[in-house]
């Protein structure tokens, strides 16, 4: 049987600390997302993200998503609406992503999703819908947008009423 102490000097002996290297911790450049929008040929108006709960996916919200997506087009043909799916941090096709650093909790889930809006240039979302825990990371995101924390261009979500869905934060 191995001494566990020998082990435990053996490991130390192999970690960057002892051999002086320095960790490189890589930038988020993206989490998984998917598009939902009526007509892919016109360019759209507005975005709404569309948060999962916990351990869910993006792809829990395809059906949904394209419903209102075609109601709205019905409804409002010029509104042109498009739905970002999130996969958020540690679900669906994002658990694939290295980088995304501990703590993994609402404030770093939020700025997941400012950080994906930058990284691909976008402008930042008119809407952002939750469910569960996709909601309180709504939320999260909403507030770190009033404070100013991903600076001066971040706008914060509006409230929009489509019929019988309506989709609001109280500020």
């Amino acid at each position: 049987m191995r001494n566990p102490r020998f082990l435990f000097f053996a490991r130390y002996l192999n970690t960057t600390q002892f051999l002086g290297l320095k960790q490189n911790s890589r930038f988020l450049e993206t989490l998984a997302y998917e598009e939902v929008r009526v007509n892919n040929d016109k360019p759209y108006k507005s975005t709404a993200f569309v948060l999962h709960g916990l351990l869910g996916s993006a792809r829990n919200w395809r059906s949904f998503s394209k419903t209102l997506a075609s109601s709205l087009d019905k409804t409002s043909p010029s509104s042109d609406w498009r739905f970002v799916l999130v996969d958020m941090r540690n679900h669906g096709k994002s658990a694939e992503i290295k980088g995304l650093e501990p703590p993994h909790d609402l404030v770093n889930a939020a700025n997941d999703l400012a950080n994906l809006v930058k990284s691909e240039g976008w402008d930042w979302p008119d809407v952002v819908i939750g469910h569960s825990m996709g909601g309180k990371v709504a939320l999260q995101y909403a507030q770190s947008c009033a404070r100013g924390e991903y600076g001066a261009s971040a706008t914060l979500p509006k409230q929009y009423s489509f019929g019988y869905w309506t989709l609001f934060l109280e500020k």
